[in-house]
């Protein structure tokens, strides 16, 4: 006998047997497939960690360097910095976290941009709630509002920028 699924029209199980025995072959088939989405998004969030890591480091020394050594206002800095890292994070993003390989680059990075540019204003509005109106260290408030922008960077490039696609001249 043809394997056959339940959601066949042409087919109905008339024994319990054949019922459970078709629920139990369609169960297994979707606990595969469940446990290798689960395995892809754990491999994505552990590299998301990684290199995001990586360039927050890079984003909270940008702003030390040019906010305490060059002088440099903080809001400024922080824009500085913001353009320096985000496109370093689209090409990290893109090639080794979501390891996507679709010919819509530029698309891509506008609405990576686009995203980035959402966190950017929720972090500006942390900055100057911070320093300017509670008068906190700039250096630890950046840090703090830096790892909220990292949060939703993860979910906005995962639901909206490197989606899948479908495979139309791609």
């Amino acid at each position: 006998m043809e394997k056959q699924t339940p959601l066949r029209h042409d087919h109905y199980p008339t024994t319990k047997e054949e019922y459970e025995a078709e629920l139990t072959e369609t169960e297994a088939e979707f606990a595969e497939q469940l446990a290798a989405v689960e395995n892809k998004n754990k491999g994505q969030a552990q590299r998301f960690l990684l290199f995001g890591a990586l360039t927050v480091v890079v984003n909270i020394a940008l702003f030390y360097i040019l906010n305490h050594m060059l002088g440099i206002e903080y809001q400024l800095a922080n824009f500085i910095d913001w353009i320096l890292t985000v496109q370093c994070s689209f090409w990290l993003d893109r090639t080794f976290v979501f390891k996507h390989k679709s010919t819509r680059y530029f698309k891509e990075m506008s609405t990576f941009y686009g995203t980035r540019l959402i966190t950017y204003l929720i972090e500006f509005v942390l900055l100057w709630l911070g320093i300017t109106v509670l008068k906190f260290h700039p250096t630890i408030t950046k840090v703090v509002a830096h790892g909220l922008a990292v949060s939703f960077n993860y979910f906005l490039s995962m639901k909206l920028v490197f989606k899948k696609h479908p495979e139309i001249n791609d």
